[in-house]
């Protein structure tokens, strides 16, 4: 009984899930995020984006590979890919080859017909539907069907969303296969298929995962209107739901009042079994979108992801909490060189006066800028102070270099004109 408890605390549960922000992923390009795919067993995340880099008619997207805290490694672009909404991954042989929709063009950049692929992912490249390493797949000849993969690779499957035009109206269905099966185009051997009910018809997509026969997908043009869906997809039920606003910064706002749920993707840690669901939630403005990555859990897994989100933390704070300059202990510094933590202090005309390098004592305040260390190490890193006088009649501004090792330059006064 208490196993069987364990294991249900280790499922994602809908009902249960609290949103956590975690940190922003480091994407090559700054358009908004499209889809997101992790190797679990590798911790390296894939996450696509909208690339505007070509010339045609066609839509292109660029996948970037980061560390599973959201540091990017490197990156591939998938010319005439589509839009990037979700692309599936699969380990062979030690590589790790995407699936994606590709389309081919004709002469004049116009769509000839569409194609399921399957291509190694090389860091630093870029491929289209000719490209010697892309391995067709399956054919979308019609015009008026639109595919992508996406896929759950731990238990080797492969999920296409179809969505077509019926009547001028859109029907969504999505079709679940193992991965061999796909390979070798054995369509036959359908596992599980789902079509969307007429109100997810109605929605924006946005994301879709697949964990075994378990489907989650997301909707909203906006993360105020976030609309998660779990399905059982053995099934077809509808077995949860999670229906409101989500992605909000600390203010109760959105980044620059811009909010847009995009990747989503049910991690398990390969370890723990643990499952925490993810989904990316863009913010601020064209042209410097942040990829904020957050997590609806209802379990402890999520600990792993709130660890990398401390270690990529600001953890040395440029000033106080009610952003006045900092303050230094008069009982440990001797000298200004000893100042070494990056940020903004100020001292006072009694403080610049105990201090055996002050450039000119008894005259005022001071505020003291230090930047962040050079190529040193631990705390034996170089760095450039500068010192200015709190004076709005004299403008006084001193600046110099202290090093590593060895002695702190001359102090050498700012000339204005």
């Amino acid at each position: 009984m208490n196993e069987a408890k364990n294991v249900v605390q280790k499922n994602f549960s809908v009902e249960d899930a609290q949103e956590l922000y975690l940190y922003d992923l480091e994407l090559a390009d700054v358009t908004v995020n499209q889809g997101l795919t992790i190797d679990e067993e590798f911790g390296i995340m894939f996450a696509t984006q909208v690339y505007n880099g070509f010339d045609g008619k066609q839509e292109s997207f660029i996948v970037s590979r980061t560390s599973l805290g959201g540091k990017l490694k490197d990156q591939m672009i998938v010319r005439n890919g589509g839009h990037g909404t979700s692309i599936g991954i699969e380990k062979e042989s030690g590589r790790t080859f995407l699936w994606s929709n590709m389309i081919e063009v004709d002469r004049n950049d116009n769509i000839r017909t569409q194609w399921l692929c399957r291509v190694p992912y090389v860091a630093n490249t870029t491929v289209d539907i000719h490209h010697s390493s892309v391995q067709k797949i399956k054919e979308f000849p019609n015009s008026n069907i639109y595919q992508t993969p996406f896929s759950d690779s731990k238990n080797n499957l492969l999920a296409l969303r179809i969505t077509e035009r019926i009547s001028g109206k859109l029907a969504t269905r999505i079709e679940v296969y193992k991965i061999n099966d796909a390979k070798n185009q054995r369509w036959g051997n359908l596992l599980h298929s789902f079509s969307f009910t007429p109100e997810m018809n109605s929605q924006v997509l946005q994301g879709l995962a697949i964990d075994n026969n378990q489907f989650y997908v997301t909707f909203g043009q906006s993360a105020h209107d976030f609309h998660l869906y779990r399905i059982n997809l053995s099934n077809g039920t509808i077995m949860e739901e999670f229906d409101h606003a989500i992605g909000h910064s600390p203010d109760g706002e959105y980044v620059r009042g811009f909010g847009e749920p995009e990747g989503l993707y049910l991690y398990t840690d390969p370890f723990t079994q643990y499952k925490t669901l993810l989904t990316v939630i863009v913010g601020d403005l064209a042209g410097r979108r942040r990829q904020r990555l957050f997590a609806l859990s209802s379990n402890i897994g999520v600990q792993k992801f709130l660890g990398l989100a401390g270690e990529s933390v600001q953890r040395v704070p440029l000033t106080r909490n009610d952003n006045k300059a900092k303050r230094f202990d008069m009982n440990r510094i001797t000298s200004i060189s000893q100042i070494r933590e990056p940020g903004s202090y100020y001292m006072t005309t009694v403080e610049g006066n105990t201090l055996s390098d002050h450039p000119k004592k008894n005259v005022a305040g001071w505020w003291l800028y230090v930047s962040g260390g050079d190529s040193g190490s631990g705390i034996n890193y170089g760095c450039h102070q500068l010192l200015v006088r709190n004076s709005v009649v004299y403008a006084e501004v001193y600046s110099r270099v202290v090093p590593s090792t060895g002695n702190p330059s001359a102090w050498k006064e700012m000339e204005f004109k």
